[in-house]
């Protein structure tokens, strides 16, 4: 930038206390906001050029700045302003070339380079010099409400939120907290025994449902899904005292999902009063539990590591392992309800919603008539002779796993976020690299790579349309056969690298199992399209407004069917 439009941007934006009276503060603030926009714009045109023209000289150069208008919040008021899902980084990308790989906003004062290049993103889920405990930690205190105190505790901390440093990693509560996911939510046997809990609770649960001969009833499907499938959730992760204790906590915890992000973007109390509110009556309800839990369970747990997987009063042995590891670093009752209240947001808030995706799409009257013929046939494979499912064998399902993978690139929206501790470099597609400084924040949008059009283009399948075969290829045989196969740095619903989600095993078997008990033990009847009030409508759901990085992003609507049991 010239010399002579710095100035002159100085003394748009002090100019002497004289004039500012003279001028008035409405002026004197348009001026501002003006002189603003026509530095960051200058600065971002040069950025550009210099950017796009870089491989002449190799030389990788930081992500061009996007221009903005309100000093200090930068473009804060439109990311959060903006609830129609992928809005904004969509509007981002319309002017903004997508062969840069990266541009960089300015987040509530703070430098954050958004990433969009899916070599640069594969780099990152490898790269050193990231950290993603910042993020967690913003989530734990500004979403669940957890104190300071609370959260350095539960991570290891100091009092200046600073690791303190342990003579044995065995002592540290962030190994430990890590240990316990590694071993009771990936590792087969643990997951598999959380499965089994959860497909027996459901199967409790439809062995009621539609008991009597020729009883038929007349619903919402997402609606009389989500219920028993929350509630089986729940009793095997928890215990089945916790919903006993609690018999409004479905509604409690979605109204908590819907307005977590909101939360974690901290948005001041006087504006949301609303939103805390959601939160506190959340977080009684496992307070409550926890008071429970001291009384019938004689405050210790059955050990996580013993005979019993799982029990009544304390439940999996994953929730006993965490309740093991608050006791052992003194965590207070608010601090324990709100993070469990985060273990359930993690799984509850994306897996009824594939399930619910899933099986809207296989109903859906205006879809591909075969796909539901074909996906009960393949469910049959799996099913067992008394009625029971081979959770193996249902989970390598080709087209079941194609169409799993297709739900969540198009309702998937999560923002891989990382701290950069280190300077980093990261390569992008056209053999230039950008590059990231120590002490920035640095997101990567899944909208913009699971929306990405080259990279899901298909002629007679658009990039922004459901595709149920998209994952699905020909074996030399002739057989269908699903594979991820080009999909890196492109699809990643549940983020990369060492903080990949830990509960992706876990959600995947709870998803395909209740689709196959779903689909195996009812048949349906489609009535018709109804929004979120019931009211008939003629197209099929589409988004619920809601922040940018929501996870499974909600229906706006739901499908009217009559259920009916199957007979053998």
């Amino acid at each position: 930038m010239s010399s002579a439009i710095k100035e002159l941007v100085v003394h748009i934006t002090r100019l002497p206390l004289a004039i500012s009276l003279t001028l008035g503060p409405t002026v004197l603030l348009t001026l501002l906001l003006l002189g603003t926009r026509i530095y960051t714009t200058i600065r971002y045109r040069r950025a550009l050029a210099q950017h796009l023209s870089s491989h002449k000289s190799g030389k990788a150069l930081p992500p061009p700045a996007i221009p903005y208008t309100l000093p200090l919040l930068g473009h804060a008021r439109d990311f959060l302003s903006r609830p129609k899902p992928g809005q904004f980084f969509t509007d981002l990308l319309k002017n903004h070339p997508r062969e840069t790989g990266a541009c960089t906003l300015l987040l509530g004062g703070r430098k954050t380079h958004i990433l969009f290049s899916s070599s640069a993103i594969q780099a990152l889920f490898k790269a050193k010099g990231t950290s993603r405990d910042e993020f967690n930690q913003q989530i734990i205190i500004n979403g669940l409400g957890v104190t300071r105190e609370d959260t350095a505790k539960f991570y290891g901390l100091d009092k200046n939120f600073k690791q303190k440093e342990y003579k044995k990693a065995e002592l540290d509560p962030a190994y430990i907290g890590e240990k316990i996911n590694h071993e009771k939510l990936l590792r087969a046997d643990g997951v598999n025994e959380l499965t089994s809990e959860f497909i027996r609770g459901l199967k409790d649960i439809y062995a009621t449902e539609l008991a009597k001969e020729g009883e038929v009833l007349e619903t919402n499907l997402y609606s009389w899904l989500r219920r028993p499938f929350f509630h089986a959730s729940t009793t095997a992760l928890m215990g089945s005292r916790l919903l006993e204790l609690c018999p409004e906590l479905e509604k409690e915890f979605f109204n908590f999902d819907s307005v977590m992000l909101g939360l974690f973007f901290a948005l001041p109390k006087f504006l949301t009063p609303e939103d805390y509110r959601i939160r506190d009556t959340a977080l009684e309800a496992f307070a409550r539990w926890h008071d429970t839990l001291v009384d019938e369970g004689h405050g210790t747990p059955l050990d996580p590591d013993g005979t019993v997987a799982w029990e009544p009063v304390w439940g999996s042995r994953l929730n006993r392992a965490r309740q093991v590891l608050y006791d052992t670093v003194g965590l207070s009752t608010r601090g324990r309800a709100g993070l469990d209240l985060g273990m359930l947001f993690g799984i509850q808030s994306n897996a009824p919603a594939s399930a619910g995706w899933i099986l809207l799409h296989l109903l859906d009257p205006t879809g591909d008539q075969t796909l539901l013929p074909r996906i009960l046939e393949e469910l049959k494979t799996a099913q067992l002779e008394d009625g029971s499912l081979n959770i193996q064998t249902l989970v390598s399902l080709p087209l079941l796993q194609s169409l799993f993978q297709e739900v969540l690139r198009l309702y998937a929206d999560v923002l891989v976020s990382r701290n950069i501790t280190l300077d980093i470099t990261l390569p992008i597609e056209s053999g230039q690299s950008i590059f990231i400084e120590k002490g920035s924040v640095l997101i990567a949008p899944s909208w913009l790579g699971h929306y990405d059009s080259e990279a899901w283009h298909n002629e007679a399948h658009p990039h922004d349309t459901f595709y149920a075969e998209r994952f699905l290829t020909a074996s030399s045989e002739g057989k269908q056969v699903f594979t991820m196969n080009g999909t890196n740095g492109k699809l990643f619903p549940f983020g990369g690298g060492k903080t990949i989600c830990p509960g992706r095993v876990f959600a995947k078997q709870e998803v395909f199992a209740a689709v196959a008990m779903v689909l195996l033990n009812f048949k349906f009847e489609v009535l018709g399209f109804v929004d979120l009030n019931g009211k008939p409508r003629d197209h099929f759901p589409g988004l619920k407004d809601s922040y940018s990085g929501s996870g499974i992003m909600a229906m706006d609507g739901d499908i009217r069917v009559k259920v009916m049991r199957r007979r053998l």
